[in-house]
């Protein structure tokens, strides 16, 4: 019977650990990867659902506007109510309200010109939001 070398001796175990090593690094990086690529696609649904969230609130600000309450809208929100202006116009439903599950309140409409102005919003998980109105005519 042949003794086999010893010089080739022991090269299984040397090897099989160095590739379940490989093995183990490439999974880890693998799913390091799939975690970023998970969190980068919640940050985009969360700015989508933001933006969303803050279409529909100055879709509802300008519907509330129309009728009696347009004339609020040429004036800047330090000076509501407006009696002497807008006799009939209640800025309650300007100054809050609800869209998508979450609550905003007004902070501050400053027009700029006829048909334009700047709403800043106060969301209910403390965030702000400033958007540049344009008017329905």
């Amino acid at each position: 019977m042949r003794l086999p070398d010893p010089h080739q001796q022991g090269f299984a175990l040397p090897l099989a650990l160095t590739t379940s090593a490989l093995l183990l690094l490439s999974s880890l990086s693998l799913q390091t990867l799939a975690l970023h690529a998970r969190q980068r696609s919640r940050q985009a649904l969360a700015t989508a659902q933001n933006r969303d969230a803050e279409r529909s609130v100055a879709m509802v600000f300008q519907q509330h506007a129309a009728g009696a309450h347009s004339c609020l809208l040429t004036l800047p929100s330090s000076a509501w109510p407006a009696p002497d202006r807008c006799p009939d116009a209640n800025a309650s439903a300007l100054q809050s309200g609800r869209v998508a599950d979450r609550d905003w309140q007004l902070l501050e409409w400053q027009p700029n010109g006829a048909m334009a102005g700047l709403l800043q919003l106060r969301w209910n998980d403390g965030r702000q939001s400033r958007l540049d109105l344009e008017l329905l005519p």
